[in-house]
């Protein structure tokens, strides 16, 4: 009998994990943690006890992926949300590990690392792992408990797997870590298992405008700069009005030196052909540019617009961060 996750923003996935019949025990590893719930896309092994959570809104998680002389750390970006569950007794981490790889194998994600207890040791995966807990964001007093520790130190009974799914919301990766679990407290026989899951997204641009002095400071010392205040819909060129603050300080330091000129740069990132953005971003810059002569005084012979798409990249392309930080405006000194 299995119990499916439940369907929340992913409606493809369909991870479930067997049933267990969870042997009461006194005790706080009985009841989760006040407020805590399971997360939306991935239920826990039935039977366990929520015992941490915690989530951040977008954050770096830090990730193993096989390498060719054994895992190496990938960091990965994204919506971050942490829990540690206690299995119930009598359900050994095996087990619980052979459900999870079940349900993720049935779900379609792709297995990009994974190991068990002597392929662990061999991999020094737990030495790798035992302070990460602690980076991670746990509710309440989460993260002072010894816990978050002691599941990656060496115990026997080590799992790991880490697993990717594209899926039409985004990226998803799921990494759970598991161990045998303590011998003499009231945990007796309840597996550790830390569940971490990874949702790609967006950091929300805007937030941040640029005065004029400090434009025209970094087009005196450097002769450039990045803004990432001028927005547009995907695939468009046509000005947010979320925009203003930022064509106003760019305006305001041409101004103050009515003597630069300055090209003005659209980038893209390497999603789509790139043809089409290159087209793109120089309907992006001349938009810019129309902005700022005709709303705001600019004389048009100072401004000269080029689009170049993904050719000049500020950050890596292989993720929503970087992405997004290559989605950019830049003034550059003639």
């Amino acid at each position: 009998m299995t119990v499916p996750v439940n369907r929340g923003a992913l409606a493809a996935m369909t991870i479930a994990l067997t049933l267990a019949s969870s042997l009461s025990q006194a005790g706080r590893y009985d009841t989760d943690r006040a407020g805590a719930t399971d997360h939306p896309l991935v239920s826990r092994y039935a039977g366990s006890t929520l015992y941490l959570h915690g989530a951040e809104n977008h954050a770096t998680a830090r990730t193993l992926v096989a390498g060719k002389g054994g895992p190496v750390q990938l960091a990965v970006e994204g919506k971050v949300s942490n829990r540690m569950y206690f299995g119930p007794v009598g359900r050994g981490s095996l087990e619980i590990f052979r459900n999870y790889q079940a349900a993720l194998r049935e779900a379609g994600f792709e297995t990009l690392y994974q190991c068990e207890t002597a392929q662990c040791e061999k991999d020094r995966v737990q030495s790798t792992m035992v302070r990460w807990p602690r980076g991670v964001h746990w509710t309440g007093d989460g993260g002072s408990d010894p816990y978050i520790i002691r599941i990656f130190e060496y115990k026997p009974g080590f799992h790991y797997i880490h697993a990717r799914k594209q899926t039409p919301d985004g990226t998803v990766n799921v990494q759970i870590a598991l161990r045998t679990g303590e011998e003499s407290d009231a945990s007796k026989g309840r597996a550790q298992q830390f569940m971490q899951v990874i949702e790609s997204a967006s950091v929300e641009q805007g937030k941040v405008t640029v005065d004029a002095s400090a434009i025209g400071a970094a087009l005196r010392k450097d002769g450039r700069i990045a803004l990432y205040g001028i927005l547009f819909d995907t695939n468009k060129a046509v000005i947010k009005p979320e925009s203003k603050d930022t064509l106003e300080q760019m305006a305001r330091s041409l101004k103050n030196d009515p003597g630069m000129n300055v090209f003005i740069v659209g980038h893209t990132d390497n999603q789509g052909a790139v043809e089409a953005n290159l087209g793109l971003s120089r309907k992006r810059a001349q938009a810019v540019a129309d902005a700022l002569s005709g709303q705001y005084g600019i004389a048009a012979a100072r401004l000269q617009p080029h689009g170049v798409a993904n050719l000049a990249p500020a950050a890596s392309n292989t993720g929503d961060d970087g992405r997004a930080r290559n989605r950019r405006v830049e003034m550059v000194v003639r």
